[in-house]
């Protein structure tokens, strides 16, 4: 008799959340209210970072610190604020 090894089956939930996270992983934010390169004062510190709730992501230009942005989320955008990388 052959005995087969044992196989771990993945919950449903627990893959598509693993899948989401992965997904979403590179994904790309947007600013909130797109500030035009060189139209804020100087020496005003950037980021390229976007924290919203869960999702955290890259923002494609560098943007004042604390302001509006959002990250494609699983089913809406969710929204926060810019800091630092």
């Amino acid at each position: 008799m052959i005995s087969r090894p044992s196989i771990r089956r993945i919950r449903p939930v627990k893959a598509a959340a693993v899948f989401a996270a992965l997904a979403l992983a590179a994904c790309t934010g947007q600013p909130g209210t797109p500030v035009a390169p060189g139209s804020y004062p100087p020496n005003t510190p950037l980021g390229g970072t976007c924290k919203a709730g869960f999702y955290t992501c890259q923002l494609p230009t560098a943007t004042p610190l604390g302001a509006p942005c959002s990250c494609p989320g699983l089913g809406a955008a969710s929204y926060g604020r810019v800091y630092l990388k």
